[in-house]
């Protein structure tokens, strides 16, 4: 198999815009809204300036307007006194008429000379090329006639005025006079009308343009709150995603796997399909991360993914249920393709070497399998029966595969009760060591102590451990149980003999905690007692486990100044390999081999361990003695110490005071009613 890919890819996404969206929205809105008054404060002073000089315009137009009509009427007023001062003038001779009539001539030309203003250009060009000869006559006719006026030629002057010339040119004078007013005024009218549709004009543009401009701005605006729902759209999705998905292995989390398990579980049921929840747990995971670090476990867990996709069908639901645990949930189909084919197709993929660079990994998985909707009805119900099928699989080894078993599941309601027992048990001090004494077969003479438990439950009384150490062994309690047990063993070893050292027991699963001799060593100096005085019992099955951290174990216990015994031998895994590869400084007979003494094959071995103990220069205790002639025997073998209820039962610190053999340092047999109290 090819070494998978150790590739990141490319950089994740960010979960967000770099530029938080309300911000970005928020500058957008201020934006357009400073357009908005800016351009609105722009139009308007464009407005109000248009609308000042259309204002000064048209007062200008109406004041010319209004010098046009009083010139008019100026005109024809002075043209009729004209004439009346002319006739009084030449009937009465008066000089008081004669005098108003010069001023009146004088007083007529200034007054067209002003309706020749106000009246265009052209008009008023016109207006002197007409009248230019007529207005030259008629002055030399008034001169005449005024002169004569002033002489006292009143008949004359009467003639003058009388003349059909005087009057052709007069009628001429007053119509183009009347053309010049009229023309005068229509201008000034034009003019007016024209700057008042300018007005109109420029608001109705006015109006147009702000509408346009409202609704450029808005589209702006539509377009930035459209982008801005894009993103955030976007954002929610991913955020989702997320929030459901581990980001490790890119499978959903227990989120999105509820999520998924409720759609399927929907579909299912509409379309009368049973669904099969393969809870699968890495084997030997836990090692390969404490020992080859988090990086290489992440490399493992990716591999573990992108294995089970390689397993399953596109459309099979993966999930990371947590740590080490996955979670497939697939329609069951007919053997030989079900859910069974499935699991054991998992195990075989993920038991495959994974290989990175250099580093080679192994684990396998074991599965438990439970069933919609015969087993259960929701999924979290699904998930924990999948899990108590999961927990038969460990315990029977690994590799395997198991079913939901209801009868089981109430063994398991039954292991769960247990262990929030045992936790309680320990947060409330009561679990109590129990002392059983090593002795030497020679003379008989205490040397150490083994530290045992015993359960002081409330309602159930004193409790042994096969009722309970396998489950706080399993369940991850054994470790604060341990510790527990030891703070107390240390404070009843003021009650030891100064030569008295102690035995204790590490579990197989302690020996994965790498903090494991680290948190000994803590409790034994907080004590102030030697580490020299304990002996650490470690089982074959430690060692079968992970043999290189038990190795690493021992070295870390020998450095630290205590020795370690090899626990049952010859009962697990008993591999010459270990005693060569790791320094015991004591190896245990089992009480089965001690117990069947008088059996000669029993005998040869126990004789075989025994020898091969002192060519190694190892000492030997032999477990589970009850009879002086089983003490003989061993004795006469080769063996040097031993330990069980010949010479004393388990008991608390404070019963070792009333043994006075213990006192005296000498264990003396039993009465034989007093063997198996125990």
């Amino acid at each position: 198999m090819p070494p998978p890919s150790t590739d990141r890819g490319p950089a994740p996404a960010p979960l967000l815009p770099s530029v938080s969206i309300v911000e970005q929205t928020m500058r957008q809105a201020r934006r357009a809204v400073a357009i908005t008054l800016a351009g609105a404060a722009l139009w308007t002073g464009v407005l109000l300036t248009e609308r000042l000089w259309s204002a000064e315009q048209l007062a200008r137009a109406a004041e010319r307007l209004a010098s046009a009509h009083e010139v008019a009427g100026r005109l024809r007023v002075t043209e009729q006194q004209l004439l009346q001062a002319a006739q009084l003038a030449s009937l009465t001779g008066e000089s008081g008429w004669i005098d108003r009539y010069d001023r009146l001539v004088d007083q007529l030309g200034q007054t067209v000379e002003h309706a020749s203003l106000l009246a265009p250009l052209p008009v008023a060009q016109r207006y002197r090329e007409q009248t230019a000869a007529a207005a030259a006559e008629i002055a030399r006719m008034r001169a005449s006639a005024l002169d004569a006026l002033r002489s006292g030629a009143y008949e004359s002057a009467r003639a003058l005025f009388d003349g059909e010339r005087y009057g052709r040119h007069t009628r001429l004078l007053s119509e183009a006079n009347e053309q010049l007013t009229s023309a005068s005024l229509a201008a000034t009218q034009a003019e007016v009308a024209r700057l008042e549709q300018r007005t109109w004009t420029m608001s109705a543009s006015a109006v147009l343009l702000a509408l346009l401009a409202g609704a450029v701005l808005w589209r702006r605006l539509s377009q930035g709150l459209d982008h801005t729902r894009g993103t955030l759209r976007e954002a929610e999705v991913h955020i989702q995603r997320m929030a459901s998905s581990d980001p490790l292995t890119g499978l959903d989390n227990r989120a999105g796997l509820h999520d998924a398990m409720h759609e399927r579980m929907g579909r299912a049921v509409a379309s009368g399909e049973t669904l099969a929840v393969l809870m699968v747990d890495l084997d030997r995971f836990k090692p390969v991360n404490d020992r080859s670090g988090h990086m290489v476990g992440d490399m493992v867990l990716k591999e573990v993914s992108r294995r089970l996709r390689l397993c399953l069908k596109p459309d099979d639901l993966r999930a990371r249920y947590g740590g080490d645990e996955f979670v497939v949930v697939v329609p069951e189909r007919p053997e030989p393709f079900g859910s069974r084919a499935t699991a054991e197709q998992i195990i075989e993929r993920l038991s495959e070497p994974m290989q990175f660079g250099d580093l080679s990994v192994s684990i396998g998985a074991s599965v438990g399998i439970a069933h919609f909707p015969t087993d259960a009805q929701t999924a979290d119900e699904l998930l924990r029966k999948a899990d108590s099928a999961l927990y038969r699989a460990k315990q029977g080894g690994r590799g395997l595969v198991h079913r939901y078993d209801a009868q089981r599941d109430e063994l398991m309601a039954e292991r769960h009760r247990l262990e929030q027992e045992i936790k309680e048990g320990i947060a409330a001090g009561q679990f109590v060591p129990f002392y059983q004494p090593i002795v030497g077969l020679e003379r008989r003479n205490v040397g150490s102590m083994e530290m045992l438990c015993r359960w002081r439950h409330p309602e159930r009384g004193v409790v042994t451990p096969d009722k309970f150490m396998a489950v706080a062994e399993n369940s991850g309690l054994i470790g604060p149980l341990t510790f527990a047990l030891l703070r107390a063993a240390c404070r009843d070893m003021a009650r030891f003999a100064p030569n008295w050292r102690l035995s204790i027991n590490v579990a197989p699963q302690q020996i994965e905690n790498p903090e494991l001799v680290t948190q000994l060593l803590a409790i034994v100096h907080e004590a102030g007692v030697p580490a020299s005085r304990f002996d650490v019992e470690l089982t074959e099955t430690a060692l079968v486990n992970d043999t290189a951290r038990a190795r690493a174990v021992i070295l870390e216990l020998k450095r630290a100044g205590m020795t370690v015994t090899l626990d049952d031998f010859g009962t697990g895994y008993s591999s010459l390999s270990y005693l060569a590869e790791m320094t015991f400084d004591r190896i245990k007979i089992d009480r089965r081999f001690v117990q069947t003494l008088d059996k000669p094959q029993s005998a040869k071995i126990v004789d075989a361990i025994i020898g091969l103990s002192r060519s190694l220069g190892v000492d030997t205790v032999a477990e589970g003695v009850e009879t002086e002639l089983q003490a003989a025997t061993l004795h006469r073998m080769g063996c040097r110490n031993a330990q069980g209820y010949l010479f004393g039962r388990p008991m608390p610190a404070r019963e070792l005071d009333d043994r006075a053999a213990l006192a005296k340092n000498v264990m003396a047999p039993l009465p034989r009613q007093a063997e198996r109290v125990d």
